[in-house]
């Protein structure tokens, strides 16, 4: 499910497309596109979901399909809200799923940073389609940013090398759910100094007893000023990161007003033209696997937002994708990605713990 619109351009009507693959993405079929701006899917229970929105941030609606994605229900708004998450892991428990997302509180619609994070449930006793059977936490706001976090690289009318759209100071954004030894954390992406404080994610708990999110602390991430996508591989008990590194975030090499002049968006910071791939066994420490897709003749071109599934021994991954687009953001491509025998990738970190 790709979303399909154009940035700042409000006549180009906002669809998402749908296609389906029978041979793990050789070939594809494509089905009527549905009118929405954002779209997400997902299996539980033995049934295809899709979280989906009309218009970006606002209230959180499913659709389900019974027919492996060729048609799709109306809409069904379970919870109200300025809810919104891309595709992120989420965390199935027998009791519920859990998947954290932002929540724009009406105070800060205005700036570009979003402000909250909030633990979304659904409850697998009901349908996915019952309001009834969805909740959400306590409500995060954004935490205080150190001062050490930010190197004032590029404060906000104050950068002349950046093309558009300068990240701010400072936003969290695009929780990924994770369970790590039966406590779930929660991991986002945080944009710092215009992306020029690279490397951070910011760490929240939640405790499903009481029903609470908890900030805990900013960590270092590889990639974390980037969307990110974990999977948690169960088999092996390990967490797989896909991630963009970036080259130049400060700018030292003096590449701001070529950057500026091909229409680069953001901080040297956001750079997403190498897509990398670690792993780790506590979610937290990362090891480099490799590469896993690259653009190394123009840094306004990109791999990212990845979406990656587990197939056998193999990952399959879709990528959002610049080749010609105006910038390294705003894609005019699905690329289809395959990592074969994953595993082998990874050193075993297990080995020499301290077992019982």
């Amino acid at each position: 499910a790709a979303a399909q619109w154009g940035r700042n351009r409000p006549e180009v009507e906002r669809t998402t497309r749908i296609l389906r693959s029978a041979d793990e993405g050789q070939t594809w079929e494509e089905f009527p596109p549905l009118p929405y701006a954002e779209a997400t899917p997902f299996l539980l229970d033995g049934k295809l979901l899709m979280f989906v929105q009309h218009a970006s941030h606002q209230d959180f609606n499913i659709v389900s399909s019974e027919d492996g994605g060729r048609t799709w229900t109306q809409p069904q708004r379970v919870i109200e809200g300025p809810f919104w998450n891309i595709s992120t892991a989420m965390v199935e428990r027998p009791e519920a799923l859990y998947w954290a997302m932002d929540y724009d509180g009406e105070e800060e619609m205005n700036e570009r940073s979003r402000n909250g994070m909030v633990m979304v449930k659904h409850d697998r006793k009901g349908s996915p389609l019952d309001p009834e059977s969805w909740s959400y936490s306590n409500v995060v706001p954004r935490p205080e940013l150190p001062d050490s976090l930010n190197g004032g690289h590029f404060p906000p009318g104050a950068s002349p090398q950046i093309s558009r759209d300068p990240g701010g100071v400072f936003g969290w954004v695009e929780p990924n759910t994770v369970e790590v030894n039966g406590r779930i954390r929660v991991y986002n992406r945080c944009t710092i100094d215009d992306y020029s404080s690279t490397g951070i994610a910011g760490a929240l708990e939640y405790d499903p007893e009481a029903d609470r999110l908890e900030f805990k602390q900013f960590v270092s991430w590889p990639g974390g000023q980037c969307k990110f996508y974990i999977i948690h591989d169960q088999q092996a008990a390990m967490y797989w990161l896909f991630a963009n590194l970036a080259t130049n975030s400060h700018d030292l090499l003096g590449w701001g007003e070529r950057m500026r002049e091909s229409g680069f968006m953001g901080g040297p910071g956001n750079e997403r033209r190498w897509l990398y791939l670690y792993y780790s066994i506590d979610c937290l420490s990362w090891f480099p696997a490799g590469c896993v897709a690259r653009w190394p003749n123009h840094v306004k071109r990109s791999f990212m937002y990845p979406s990656p599934v587990v197939v056998g021994d193999d990952i399959i991954m879709l990528s959002r994708t610049s080749h010609n687009a105006g910038n390294q953001h705003d894609a005019d491509l699905c690329t289809i990605h395959r990592i074969r025998d994953f595993r082998s990738l990874a050193m075993d970190l297990h080995g020499g713990g301290l077992h019982r």
